[in-house]
């Protein structure tokens, strides 16, 4: 579930005149409550719009003689960005007073005919009252709550493009005339999310290309979209709270509930009792795996087989929401000293601003709150669920109190910056770095190597890998990355002119090539670049590796919890195989697609994986959003996760999976992407404390029997469901990414790929195709 940060716009209201194809502002001042900006960065334009939200435009993609090309380096300096493209233009961007943004060209534009700007997303929220429109005239149309039956909500030529939240703000952009806007619902590609791009022409005569954002909020209603409890003013669902007695009635109704279960018979560890002599484990006194004939298993300290059932951000992170700007919304917000002061968040930062009103619910339930109690009781109750361990995102010091298994993390968040263009990899040839990792190692983790309940740790989350051939090659020479680069292209090719001859570049010495962006266009360089990542990974890898094996013998590394499309990549999984005891993929998906998983299983040289992060939602029984991965009900969430895991315990090198997570995310996004955060139906209990009981009646029935699956063979359960199985009755959907074998067209899923395919982003490809 990949993770963004976001900036906010400035509130001036403005009369846009064009001359000559440039757009002057003359401005006229409108109240927002807000303060934001328009700037530059590595990746493209930041449109902050206030409480709308953050919004991207990427920086220009040039259409020169029928081809698209991305710049090959990007430069920031004194407020202004540069652009180089390989075919020899060069654009400068920058911002001007009023939100104006010029884009310069110079250098060769033979050819070149229009430019693209795209990666311009929109937030789901606006499926929930906002408006669009393109063009001055005409109403302002809504954003479709549902999937419309085809994607394209406009194709066209304007100079205008505008969008309105529920409340009345506007964000304006005025461009060049001419320019052919498409806007679209990526629902059809299975992301929830709305997105904008624009074609401008390419005019010789305009020394300038202007594009003008403009921020109105001269027309805003007072719109509440939250009750006191939490809870969406948008709809009805099955166990909304109508006031604070139904609240305090859950108290009694809870013993009732939670008394009704049997806590499955497991060992201390959460494990299977006197499995250790059945499945030949050994007692080592801490978590590993071990490879029993073609089946892997993970034993407990007590060498008792362990299937790790987590459960993710076990606690606020998913429930805090940013309310700072946006205050009018709410019905009602908790004071800020009292007995409500504990409802806000604990950092001094976010805590003015960032708020959780499940805590606010359950001072009203409770008449206090106190995080060690109700860790504890969140502990006891996924425990009779069937849960037995705590996944990632959940620090808290009462699981060794309590005596349950949990995941730990590296510290690795603050070793240094990441690399421009790869989303959480720090620079791996840096010294500097590899000392922060010892530093930090001999500290945190050193601390905890003799812990028992600690099952291994994470390195990260869900980073750019697959971003590496196309980001390092703009780099200049402050990167060491970059440096480590041009090394290997001189041990390599020895003569710059067998380097010129390859790349198709005119490059006068190997130093040149430091500073200086490299077209990724030739074959030959498409290999240099495949042979580079396998060099940077291993540098990354092995001192990690080397740094945590020093201070810590006794803990498993399990992995980066990748993305299904970045973990598609034989030369990650290989080089992370040798480095890794378990391989972490954060696998979203429906029908599981055996053949990928198996491929890179095998690319890792036959590890096994743990499926890292997953959920299902039930949109119209809940208070908040479904995903792409909604099924309607919380009857269906719950045979849809039996599905998922029973079918991850029979592929034979599956270790353990975690639902992603015990909390509802908050009805207005979670509180540290502010305005853009993720508003999903992902916990097991709602805002209000209550559970799912539909969904969790399901889930117990694989909690409880899941040995039955993993260690003696039982079949998976199939869920009779169109989106899920592979048998039954329905109409069959089925992504169709590249071919893998014969595909029979008789509505199975045999010998098709299903997932991946993934999204595949502008600003994720290679500048050629490397990968």
């Amino acid at each position: 579930m990949e993770k963004n940060t976001s900036n906010h716009t400035s509130a001036l209201r403005r009369k846009i005149a064009r001359i000559g194809g440039a757009f002057l502002i003359a401005t006229g001042l409108a109240f927002c409550a807000c303060a934001g900006s328009v700037s530059l960065g590595k990746d493209g334009i930041s449109i902050g719009a206030g409480n709308m939200g953050s919004f991207k435009l990427e920086y220009p993609k040039l259409k020169v003689n029928g081809k698209e090309e991305g710049a090959i380096e990007v430069r920031l300096n004194d407020g202004k960005t540069s652009l180089k493209y390989a075919s020899g233009a060069t654009v400068t961007v920058n911002v001007e007073k009023g939100g104006k943004v010029g884009i310069r060209f110079d250098g060769n534009t033979t050819g070149l005919k229009s430019f693209k700007l795209g990666g311009f997303m929109i937030p789901f929220s606006f499926s929930d009252g906002g408006t669009w429109r393109v063009g001055t005239n005409g109403a302002f149309k809504p954003f479709p709550a549902q999937k419309p039956a085809k994607p394209f909500l406009y194709q066209g030529n304007s100079s205008v493009f505008e969008i309105a939240s529920i409340d009345g703000k506007k964000l304006k952009l005025d461009v060049p005339p001419y320019s052919f806007i498409q806007l679209q619902d990526n629902r059809e590609w299975g992301w929830k999310i709305f997105g904008m791009w624009m074609s401008v022409p390419f005019n010789k005569d305009w020394p300038v290309h202007y594009v003008t954002v403009s921020f109105d909020s001269s027309e805003v209603k007072d719109v509440k979209l939250v009750d006191r409890f939490g809870q969406t003013t948008r709809k009805d669902f099955p166990g909304k709270i109508k006031n604070e007695e139904e609240l305090k009635a859950d108290i009694e109704l809870d013993k009732e509930y939670y008394a009704s279960f049997k806590l499955p018979t497991l060992d201390k560890w959460g494990g299977l009792p006197n499995s250790a002599e059945k499945c030949g484990l050994k007692k080592t006194g801490f978590f590993h795996v071990e490879k029993k004939g073609d089946k892997w298993l993970m034993a407990d300290p007590d060498g008792n087989a362990f299937f790790h059932m987590g459960v993710c951000s076990f606690g606020f992170t998913e429930d805090y929401t940013y309310v700072e700007g946006r205050e009018n919304i709410y019905e009602w917000l908790p004071p800020h000293t009292g007995e409500f002061a504990g409802a806000w968040h604990p950092e001094s930062w976010w805590n003015p601003r960032a708020v959780s009103f499940l805590k606010a619910n359950e001072i009203r339930k409770n008449g206090k709150f106190d995080e060690k109690e109700w860790t504890e009781k969140m502990i006891d109750r996924i425990r009779l669920f069937g849960f037995n361990s705590i996944g990632a995102f959940s620090g808290s010091k009462y699981y060794e109190e309590k005596e349950i298994p949990y995941v730990g993390h590296l510290p690795l968040g603050h070793i240094g910056k990441d690399v421009p263009g790869v989303r959480g990899v720090y620079d791996p040839f840096n010294q500097k770095n590899q000392e922060n990792i010892d530093k930090a190692f001999s500290k945190s983790i050193a601390a905890n190597a003799d812990k028992p309940l600690i099952i291994g740790y994470f390195l990260a989350n869900e980073q750019g890998m697959e971003d590496i051939p196309r980001a390092i090659p703009k780099l200049d020479g402050k990167y060491d990355c970059k440096l480590r680069l041009v090394s290997m292209l001189e041990e390599k090719y020895k003569t710059i002119d067998a380097f010129n001859d390859a790349w198709k570049t005119d490059a006068k010495s190997f130093d040149e090539l430091k500073d200086r962006g490299l077209p990724v266009t030739t074959k030959p360089a498409f290999a240099d670049m495949h042979a580079y990542v396998e060099i940077f990974l291993d540098a990354y890898y092995k001192g990690i590796a080397d740094a945590f094996h020093k201070y810590d013998k006794n803990h498993m590394l399990i992995g980066n919890r990748w993305q299904p499309g970045t973990a598609n990549n034989e030369t990650l999984c290989r080089v992370a195989g040798k480095y890794m005891d378990i391989i972490s993929i954060n696998y979203y998906a429906a029908g599981i697609d055996s053949a990928f998983v198996r491929r890179l299983y095998n690319w890792t040289g036959g590890k096994p994986q743990m499926w890292s992060e997953f959920y299902y939602t039930g949109e119209k029984e809940s208070n908040v959003a479904g995903s792409g991965m909604d099924v309607g009900t919380q009857e269906a969430r719950g045979k849809a996760y039996r599905q998922y895991v029973e079918g991850a315990a029979s592929i034979g090198f599956v270790v353990g999976i975690e639902w992603f997570t015990l909390v509802d995310q908050a009805v207005t996004g979670r509180f540290f992407s502010k305005y853009n955060g993720e508003r999903y139906n992902t916990g097991l209990f709602n805002v209000a404390d209550r559970p799912y009981k539909a969904m969790i009646t399901e889930m117990i029935k694989t909690n409880n029997s899941i040995y039955d699956v993993w260690v003696d063979g039982k079949a998976p359960f199939v869920f009779d469901h169109p989106k899920f199985s592979q048998k039954g009755g329905g109409t069959k959907s089925v992504q169709a990414g590249h071919k893998i074998g014969e595909m029979k067209i008789d509505g199975l899923l045999e010998g098709w790929p299903g997932r991946p395919p993934e999204r595949i982003g502008g600003d994720r490809l290679v500048s050629g195709r490397e990968s």
